[in-house]
């Protein structure tokens, strides 16, 4: 087992559109190669953790760096783990409405706080969340753990 997590910055003019085409090809994506993992995307950034067969999650994160959709791509962590941690997770969206959001931002920090982050891997996914979420900026995801 292999997990791998970056982050990247959103190209201007992202649309929900997009973010909807993104999920629906993560979904296709994941489920053909045996992928489970977690997407985070928040303020323009987006954080994922990837977890498989090495060669898969290679494979995947090589299709994702070539998305023109975003840049600045930033591998965190990469490293063999003895389990998935995500394997449970089916790909979902959340659209929060305005008046949600902080409730929804809240939630994702407690989730930061309470996941258990056994492994440098999910210390450096949540370390990363939790940047993102609090407006940190590229350069702070160096030492994100």
């Amino acid at each position: 087992m292999y997990q791998l997590n970056y982050h990247s910055i959103a190209n201007s003019g992202l649309e929900l559109d997009d973010l909807d085409n993104i999920l629906e090809t993560a979904i296709a994506c994941n489920s053909e190669n045996n992928i489970s993992g977690c997407l985070i995307y928040h303020n323009g950034s987006f954080v994922q953790i990837l977890e498989g067969l090495e060669k898969d999650v290679l494979n995947v994160f090589e299709n994702i760096s070539a998305d023109k959709r975003h840049h600045s791509i930033k591998v965190l962590w990469e490293a063999p783990v003895t389990q998935r941690y995500f394997s449970e997770w089916s790909m979902a969206f959340y659209r929060p409405l305005d008046k949600d959001l902080q409730h929804y931002v809240n939630n994702l920090l407690i989730l930061t706080e309470l996941s258990d982050r056994s492994t440098g891997s999910l210390l450096s996914f949540w370390a990363s969340v939790r940047k993102i979420i609090r407006g940190g900026t590229l350069s702070q995801y160096e030492k994100a753990y």
